[in-house]
């Protein structure tokens, strides 16, 4: 057996040597692909906290919509009820005031035609177009005036009205009945307000 030790052998061991500018490269190289993998994960998270900010608008949005929605329909409801109640309360008061205002109205006219009337020569004229007005002369049997009107009226007008001129002194001044072999047709002016304030206020009476 050998009592000589082993002899031990090292070798050294060589290592590529990194120039300065690789280094650099190497350095900036990890450097961008941090800044990136940085930014990649910032985008993310940011979209994902858009997207968050963006549901939650909308949703808020929904909510005070549905709302307002149902608080203008509350207040329309609200509004159409005042008017049916108004209307309700107006109506018979408007209506009464119309007949009022219409009935005065007609006293006014009334009045008005008796000053109006009071010239003989306008009462007759009246008095012969009531009695004339929309009838076939052929059918009239006569016309029955107050004298004093068909004195007025004369000779010429009663002849070209083409009927028979009865004077008739129970009539006022500036009435007229036209008469027909089955009837007769009231022209005073009595009869012609009233049915103009019977035809104005509604009235059915006949």
């Amino acid at each position: 057996m050998s009592t000589e030790s082993p002899e031990r052998t090292f070798a050294r061991m060589a290592y590529p040597a990194l120039g300065g500018h690789d280094v650099e490269r190497a350095v900036e190289r990890g450097r961008t692909q941090g800044h990136a993998a940085g930014y990649a994960a910032g985008m993310h998270a940011a979209a994902a906290e858009t997207a968050r900010l963006r549901e939650e608008l909308r949703i808020r949005f929904d909510a005070e919509t549905a709302a307002l929605r149902a608080r203008a329909d509350h207040a329309l409801q609200l509004l159409n009820n005042a008017e049916q109640s108004l209307a309700k309360l107006t109506v018979p008061v408007v209506a009464e005031v119309q007949d009022s205002l219409a009935a005065a109205a007609l006293d006014l006219a009334e009045a008005l035609l008796g000053r109006e009337l009071a010239n003989g020569e306008t009462s007759a004229r009246a008095a012969l177009d009531r009695a004339l007005s929309g009838v076939d002369t052929r059918l009239v049997h006569q016309v029955r005036m107050h004298p004093a009107d068909l004195a007025v009226l004369g000779d010429d007008v009663l002849n070209q009205a083409g009927v028979v001129f009865t004077p008739d002194a129970s009539l006022k001044r500036g009435d007229a009945v036209t008469e027909f072999p089955d009837g007769f047709l009231d022209a005073t002016l009595g009869t012609a307000l009233a049915r103009a304030k019977a035809a104005l206020l509604g009235d059915d009476t006949p």
